[in-house]
């Protein structure tokens, strides 16, 4: 074959390459932050309610935009009813502690973690009744809707929770050892609510629980690094408002100290939490945001779009949790955006307010 006839077959093969279909490949300028959030706003219409509202309710309070409401109120009110009659039995001793058993045997019990949860759940008589509507009243407070239509009764379940010994079931160092974050939610969710103040004893007994020592991989620093970042998160009202360094000193401190080994020895979920403990402080030149950025990228799947699990590999609802978490730790804003108070969203001013003649 001549010069020339190879040189025309390889500009030939050249342009047929160039013909191929290719993989679509998120613009090189993209952070992963913008090509995970490309990814699950097209996913979002098809992911499952609970997991389309904590994605909404977490990229509202990062940006305020007001497409994200929708899906916010639809599942606020499509709980109304259930709601709304856990209210009205509360005097029914025996209705709260079949509401209680119901709630605990639905609880998830496909890992070890799990199923410890479950039976601590089940042996603490009402409290899982007492938790989920204590859950559900916070949810309502933060959304602007407490003691409006349909939610006019949760000054009675204010009332209910005033009575129940939550101190039993979170200050117990087993509790705390097999359910902390949850614990710190709670905590949070008295403290917000006027019920009781916690923090203070939590923070204590946690620290028995898991004394200063050296982290060492295994489910036990999962516990406890989950617990830690989960009361600074509920102390900012899960990203409502920022918070002071100085009044989670000891947190910070352990994370920073030992942010490197975390990383390596947690998961995804874990250690993108860590970084946003930092952002909610203020530190977004922390070594530990680099830290976990950097940790993020190399798990990252340009494919698929997304950071995968090792368990659930692609899963678009069993990873919505840690991809929203990798969202925000790429658009965190310089304010955040409280609420949303759904009392001044159209719709629901439609539904529920009567009009001005």
């Amino acid at each position: 074959m001549g010069w020339v006839q190879s040189a025309w077959l390889g500009m030939l093969i050249a342009l047929l390459l160039a013909c191929q279909p290719t993989a679509i490949s998120p613009p090189a300028t993209q952070s992963i932050g913008e090509q995970i959030r490309d990814r699950y706003e097209r996913a979002l219409p098809d992911l499952l309610p609970n997991k389309q509202r904590h994605y909404a309710t977490r990229l509202y309070r990062i940006t305020g935009d007001q497409d994200y409401l929708a899906i916010i109120y639809q599942h606020l009110i499509s709980n109304a009813d259930s709601l709304q009659q856990d209210l009205s039995q509360l005097h029914n001793r025996e209705y709260r502690l079949s509401r209680a058993r119901q709630i605990a045997r639905a609880y998830r019990d496909d890992t070890d973690k799990h199923q410890r949860r479950k039976q601590l759940l089940l042996a603490h008589d009402e409290i899982p009744f007492a938790k989920n509507l204590l859950y559900y009243l916070n949810k309502v407070d933060q959304l602007g809707l407490a003691g409006k239509p349909p939610f006019t009764q949760t000054g009675q379940g204010l009332d209910y929770l005033r009575q129940v010994d939550f101190a039993r079931f979170i200050l117990d160092p087993e509790v705390i050892a097999a359910y902390s974050p949850q614990l710190a939610n709670m905590v949070y969710y008295l403290h917000d609510l006027g019920i009781r103040d916690l923090r203070e004893p939590f923070q204590q007994a946690f620290r028995q629980v898991f004394p200063d020592q050296p982290p060492q991989p295994g489910p036990a620093l999962d516990a406890r690094v989950y617990g830690m970042t989960h009361v600074i998160i509920a102390a900012s009202g899960y990203y409502q408002k920022p918070i002071r360094r100085q009044d989670f000193a000891w947190i910070f401190d352990y994370l920073e100290r030992h942010h490197r080994e975390l990383i390596a020895h947690t998961k995804a979920d874990i250690y993108t939490e860590m970084a946003l403990c930092f952002l909610l402080a203020g530190e977004s030149n922390s070594p530990v945001v680099g830290a976990v950025r950097q940790a993020l990228e190399q798990r990252y799947d340009p494919q698929a779009g997304m950071i995968p699990s090792p368990q659930w590999g692609t899963d678009m609802n069993k990873g919505e949790h840690r991809n929203v978490l990798a969202i925000m730790l790429y658009h965190w804003p310089e304010q955040l955006h409280p609420g949303p108070d759904l009392s001044r969203y159209p719709l629901y001013r439609e539904h529920y307010i009567a009009p001005l003649y």
